[in-house]
């Protein structure tokens, strides 16, 4: 009986060893198991640890000297990455269709240019009317998680922002103009997780104007000018001027100074070029009609006897880039080699 007794015993402290090591192997595995679950919610945090993402505009303030007034951009606090885009800029749509950022869902249509147009001109973009005539209602009806804007818009900016506080204004600074350019790629690529791919670009940026720059460096002087509706405007490089970046960016010596600033240029004249005789005239086509007809009316007898005519340095320029969309990295690109492909 005893001897049974002791095997009863030894039975039961074997029972009780087991269920204590089994206690002690759960206890072990625990802690495993909620660092796996902490370790999974960290990488989730730090996935969106972007936001809330606090965004100023790349212009403090707009000033329009015409009508007197001054609008001041509020910096947009961003609760999440935006998925549902209303750009009014087609130089931000550019970075955004070149960063491959998804989620636009409406722009204006009118003047798109061709670059663009063949995938934004499709229905599953809502069409919100021109640059400077906005359709607010229907707008209102994509429920858009941001709106971009620039110049053109910059005196709707308080009606916009009744729609969402998320209105970011995109223009660059004319004074600084290349470096406002890629300022925009990089706020577009910190908002949409593309600052890599922003980065790329930029560099892309640089080379391309550093190439226009040593094609530049070989001329005596240009002169930038604008056609529009059988009428010339002149640019020189004031802090005024629109196109001031081609002397000051891209590298053009400016065959005349002083000329009376304003968003469409001055009132020029075929005389007025050929009294400046640039070595190389640059014409803009604000109205991007047929080729054809704008040199018959541009080489006329009096252009005939500039020096840019005589030596062939009468540069055309597609004006759905130069007046409508400028302000986008691809399209920058664009504009560089329409001026390099015709200084060979």
């Amino acid at each position: 009986m005893n001897k049974w007794k002791i095997l009863a015993v030894t039975t039961i402290l074997s029972l009780v060893l087991a269920a204590c090591g089994s206690n002690e192997e759960a206890t072990t595995d625990t802690p495993e198991t909620n660092t796996e679950k902490t370790t999974e919610g960290t990488e989730k945090a730090t996935e969106t640890s972007a936001f809330p993402m606090t965004v100023a505009s790349l212009t403090g303030e707009r000033e329009d000297k015409e009508a007197g007034t001054k609008t001041v951009f509020e910096d947009v606090t961003l609760e999440k990455m935006p998925e549902r885009i209303v750009t009014l800029d087609f130089g931000f749509l550019d970075n955004l269709d070149a960063l491959g950022v998804k989620g636009v869902v409406g722009l204006p249509k009118s003047n798109l240019p061709t670059d663009l147009k063949e995938k934004y001109s499709s229905d599953e973009y809502a069409d919100l009317g021109t640059l400077k005539e906005i359709d607010f209602e229907l707008v209102a009806s994509l429920k858009p998680d941001v709106i971009f804007i620039s110049g053109r818009q910059a005196p709707m900016y308080e009606q916009l922002k009744e729609i969402t506080p998320n209105v970011i204004f995109v223009g660059s600074d004319n004074e600084n103009y290349i470096n406002g350019i890629k300022e925009g790629a990089e706020l577009a690529g910190q908002i949409f997780d593309k600052e890599e791919e922003a980065k790329a670009l930029n560099a892309d940026l640089d080379a391309k104007v550093a190439e226009l720059q040593k094609k530049a460096a070989g001329y005596e002087n240009a002169l930038v000018a604008m056609y529009n509706e059988k009428k010339i405007a002149g640019f020189d490089n004031g802090p005024d001027s629109r196109f001031a970046y081609v002397y000051n960016d891209f590298g053009f010596k400016p065959v005349t100074e002083g000329i009376e600033s304003s968003a469409h240029g001055s009132d020029f004249s075929y005389e007025s070029i050929l009294s400046a005789n640039p070595e190389v005239l640059l014409i803009i086509d604000r109205n991007a009609n047929d080729d054809d007809a704008l040199k018959t009316d541009i080489e006329n007898d009096i252009i005939k006897q500039t020096r840019a005519y005589k030596e062939g340095k009468i540069v055309y320029l597609y004006g759905g880039n130069w007046y409508f969309a400028s302000g986008g990295v691809p399209t920058e690109m664009e504009k560089i080699q329409e001026i390099l492909d015709e200084l060979k």
